[in-house]
């Protein structure tokens, strides 16, 4: 029995409709079903199909048998947001993206091509970026996305080619150095000492301003902080675990109003970030002091209804303990300046970085070194001061030799 031969990936056919018109039909690979993809191309006459058929033969050997895509950059890269990062990432990191593919991608080299974007089109977006005064932060996540999505085009035969490779990301050291913010050790005192102020009758100003001091001496972050639960401290064994967060996303939902939206995420930030911290005495006292007001609900803070606080809420608190501590606008840093804070303590205090950085739960020691260079270059510094002091140090007095006895015989040998 002889079957009917398949066609070859490439080959085409060429017939005529029913309304007189010619078309060619291309066999480009496969759907995810298991069926055929194909491409069809249309004409008047069987000529016309014919060199049409012939010129996207030619495409598809140029390109190695890819078929260029003829969508725009925005529209490819965000179909690769929704169909393959969506799958990948958290609600949080998945808004970040698609921040970075709207305000930093598609502005530059969204209306282009992408069978035609090449690498002098992306090096020009990096440079205006850099023109602009973005950080070198936001230029490299810029970078990341578009680098990741047309290499993920390149693997699934969907690009002919990655228009980043031979891209230049300016130079970090290029970039002005930002010191992160963080209190002194008198300012930390004024702001635990306003955040614990009570009223006459003795019921707290800030029903829940114990979360200064916490996050003073712990380093926990903003969504670690309103994602703590009760069951996550153990007062027997002073341990804090930190296993997951609260974070606030965009609203996908067409038929909600509302905006953003509180999400619980089940694990922290990053693997690193899922970690226990021992607590230290100023810590101990904090949960002690809010396990009175709270205690009885899920989460640490709660508000009077029982359900975690939103992030703005907390916000808005470390804003009003600020001002009632005297601090001037420019000296309001924000909350996340109290784990900055914390971390400096650590560094006066002669802790290494790699140790810092387990505390803290960063994914890499390198993110911990580029944050804090300026604390670690005072701690170097210090630490070479304190050996000047030991070589400027009056040398001891040397002890009177002994004139008798087994001392003095001793003394001689």
């Amino acid at each position: 029995m002889s079957g009917r031969r398949r066609r070859d990936y490439g080959s085409g056919s060429i017939s005529q409709r029913k309304d007189g018109t010619w078309t060619a039909r291309v066999v480009i690979g496969t759907n995810d079903n298991g069926t055929p993809k194909i491409k069809a191309l249309y004409g008047k006459t069987e000529r016309e199909v014919r060199k049409k058929l012939k010129e996207f033969q030619n495409e598809l050997h140029k390109n190695d048998r890819i078929v260029v895509q003829k969508s725009t950059v925005e529209s490819y890269m965000l179909n690769w947001l929704h169909s393959v990062k969506s799958n990948e990432l958290k609600p949080k990191s998945f808004d970040r993206l698609e921040q970075t593919i709207k305000y930093q991608v598609v502005p530059y080299i969204g209306s282009l091509q992408v069978g035609a974007i090449n690498a002098d089109d992306v090096q020009k977006m990096l440079n205006d970026l850099k023109k602009e005064g973005k950080s070198y932060s936001t230029i490299k996540k810029a970078y990341d996305a578009v680098n990741e999505c047309f290499r993920t085009g390149m693997i699934k035969k969907t690009v002919a080619s990655n228009p980043v490779l031979g891209v230049s990301v300016p130079a970090k050291k290029t970039f002005a150095k930002t010191k992160v913010k963080c209190y002194t050790k008198e300012e930390s005192e004024k702001l635990c000492q306003a955040a614990a102020e009570r009223y006459k009758n003795g019921k707290p100003i800030y029903r829940l301003g114990g979360v200064v001091k916490l996050a003073l001496n712990s380093g926990l972050r903003l969504g670690e902080l309103l994602g703590l639960r009760w069951e996550d401290v153990s007062f027997d064994n002073r341990t804090i675990t930190v296993a997951q967060t609260i974070v606030v996303v965009k609203n996908r939902d067409n038929k909600s109003e509302a905006k953003y939206l509180s999400v619980t995420q089940d694990s922290a930030k990053t693997q690193t970030s899922e970690r226990t911290i021992y607590m230290n005495d100023e810590a101990f006292d904090a949960l002690t002091k809010l396990y009175a007001v709270t205690g009885q609900c899920t989460h640490v803070l709660s508000g009077e209804s029982g359900k975690p606080i939103p992030p703005r809420y907390l916000d808005r608190l470390f804003r009003k303990i600020a001002v009632a501590a005297g601090f001037p606008e420019d000296k309001i840093y924000g909350l996340h300046s109290l784990r900055h804070t914390f971390a400096s303590r650590l560094f006066e205090n002669g802790v290494d970085v790699k140790t810092v950085s387990e505390i803290l739960g960063h994914s890499d020691v390198t993110i911990t070194y580029n944050t804090y260079i300026h604390l670690i270059a005072e701690q170097k510094k210090s630490a070479i001061a304190s050996l000047n002091a030991m070589q400027t140090a009056p040398a001891a007095t040397p002890r009177p030799p002994h004139t008798s006895g087994r001392k003095q015989a001793l003394g001689e040998i």
